[in-house]
């Protein structure tokens, strides 16, 4: 049943997660400039720094809920 559970939750967190994730990359842009000779031409719209530190920060919370808890000596009574 717990590994049921686990593999459930595992799933669900991964599809939700890399979903998230593709959120702020689109969310969170910045506009590139090309220089000509001409002047300045507006680039395409890319990921910024904050689209990939809030990402950053899913995956870690994505990784500590994957981590199992193991008791340590006082938990347990020793």
């Amino acid at each position: 049943m717990a590994t049921a559970m686990n593999t459930l939750f595992r799933t669900t967190g991964g599809v939700v997660g890399s979903t998230i994730a593709g959120v702020f990359l689109a969310e969170y842009l910045s506009p590139l400039t090309i220089q000509t000779p001409r002047g300045p031409l507006p680039g395409p719209r890319l990921p910024n720094a904050t689209a990939f530190t809030c990402a950053g920060h899913l995956t870690r919370v994505d990784a500590c809920d994957a981590i199992r808890y193991e008791p340590s000596g006082s938990d347990r009574g020793v």
